[in-house]
């Protein structure tokens, strides 16, 4: 009987704690009671958001279009890596 009232005592426990540490469910951005959308972005065929941050010269004056991808481990707001005189 004593035991059986240590496993149920363990058991209720670890759940308590397993239920302390669990994150909270993910928020989708531009939800009700979500986080706001902050940058322009597109919706892909799958129902995807693609988030994009334009910078440089403006579209009319532009000659190219560079379209750089960042991984996983990095932001939207990720530096590109040349001189802001050479762009102008």
């Amino acid at each position: 009987m004593m035991l059986l009232m240590i496993v149920v005592i363990l058991v209720c426990l670890v759940s308590y704690v397993y239920r302390s540490l669990k994150p909270p469910p993910p928020r989708k951005c531009g939800v009700p009671h979500g986080p706001p959308v902050t940058s322009p972005r597109i919706k892909l065929s799958d129902g995807r958001y693609l988030a994009y941050r334009e910078s440089g010269v403006d579209r009319a004056s532009a000659n190219y279009k560079i379209i750089v991808v960042h991984g996983f481990n990095s932001s939207t707001d990720m530096e590109f890596p040349i001189s802001k005189v050479l762009l102008h």
